[in-house]
């Protein structure tokens, strides 16, 4: 098991996390209308794989070998090819509301798979924060009643694995540093769907290149930050964090597209930052309960 450093510093990192992936979503939108998942993935994966060598280069600093835990690489890798596909495959023929919603699972399968992959052991008061925040987005995102839908299980599924894939990344930050593993780790799974990509290409446009390049850059940056925020906190501590999403997607509902909060976003902002301050509230005073 990794050593926690600092939780939150693990919980601003998730916080910058969801700020990154708030803005590649609202700039790529659109992106998953104009082509196949399979191609989002691949160019998704391998420009993040490029952006952290770029990065490298810039630091003087060399990539880490994946041969020692190779296989767990490999199989990490494979997990985010299949999260990412159904993730991409699911969102499309749903409304917004509705996949942001399913999608927010992602900290119920954090919260789960803590145990059996890192065996962290979750605080009843934190599997309450994460429960109160996932009401607070329900309350923000209005679910309809038709979510049953066979997009919802692919969302439900890729975040699961996405989530499996989080965690994997952590067990694996004991023997390579968060640079490598988020370069390993968008490699590895954009040269396995590489493979299948003649059968699904679609030729970009000038803004198409453009739109799969931020997808990539901005993934690879927010997987970086992932990455920190696991090295640096446990699971269960920057579950609710994950909400914070939500509040970054309402604030830029606002400057790019002039909508502003409604009743039920402010009530479910607020449940969400409640769930969010918890936590941080309970870190702060671990250490002084530790010293009496």
């Amino acid at each position: 098991m990794p050593k926690i450093q600092s939780p939150l510093w693990g919980m601003f990192y998730m916080c910058l996390a969801m700020l990154v992936f708030s803005i590649l979503n609202a700039i790529v939108k659109d992106t998953t209308t104009l082509y196949p998942p399979i191609q989002l993935v691949t160019f998704r994966c391998l420009f993040a794989a490029l952006f952290c060598v770029g990065l490298m280069f810039f630091k003087g600093r060399r990539i880490s070998s994946p041969l020692v835990s190779g296989k767990l690489h490999l199989f990490r890798g494979i997990l985010l090819a299949v999260a990412l596909t159904s993730l991409f495959w699911g969102i499309g023929p749903l409304p917004l509301a509705n996949s942001i919603a399913l999608y927010f699972s992602s900290t119920f399968f954090l919260v789960i798979l803590s145990y059996p992959i890192l065996k962290e052991k979750v605080e009843s008061l934190q599997w309450g924060a994460v429960a109160i925040g996932f009401i607070g987005v329900l309350i923000i995102a209005k679910p309809s009643g038709d979510v049953m839908h066979w997009a919802a299980l692919g969302i439900i599924a890729g975040a699961g694995l996405e989530e499996a894939y989080n965690l994997f990344g952590r067990k694996l930050s004991l023997s390579i540093d968060p640079l490598s593993l988020t370069f390993w780790g968008s490699l590895i799974p954009g040269l396995f769907t590489l493979f299948v990509l003649p059968f699904y290409w679609v030729e970009p446009d000038l803004g198409g290149w453009i739109s799969l390049m931020m997808l990539g850059i901005g993934g690879g940056i927010g997987q970086l930050c992932i990455s920190h925020a696991y090295l640096n906190a446990s699971a269960g501590t920057v579950a609710p964090i994950i909400y914070t999403s939500m509040l970054w997607s309402a604030v830029l509902d606002i400057f790019l597209y002039g909508n502003y909060p409604t009743p039920h976003l402010l009530l479910g902002c607020a449940v969400v930052i409640s769930s969010g301050l918890f936590i941080v509230y309970r870190e702060l005073k671990a250490p002084q309960i530790k010293s009496v």
